[in-house]
């Protein structure tokens, strides 16, 4: 049986990975897709430049793994892991 297309997962589709900016590995780097959240958080990773087709890199965590440092058009920036969460990227 064929399986209608809205069936097959979007990977599948596209031969990409898709996943959220806290799942990278260290210098992985991936491209954003969209971002979750509410309306401010989502507000302020925009400004902060983390915008649909923006190439972002994985450089470090803290000890803890939390906050997690991303490289994005020139910049470090720290994100809390919820925050890293929330932006969904493709690999």
């Amino acid at each position: 049986m064929i399986r209608p297309v809205q069936d097959i997962p979007k990977e599948a589709v596209l031969g990409e990975t898709l996943t959220t900016l806290d799942k990278l590995e260290p210098f992985q780097e991936g491209v954003v897709t969209g971002i979750d959240g509410e309306k401010t958080s989502r507000r302020r990773l925009l400004e902060a430049g983390f915008v649909i087709g923006s190439r972002v890199r994985f450089l470090m965590a803290t000890p803890f793994r939390d906050p997690l440092v991303y490289s994005l058009r020139g910049t470090s920036i720290a994100l809390r892991k919820n925050e890293a969460r929330s932006v969904c990227i493709r690999l």
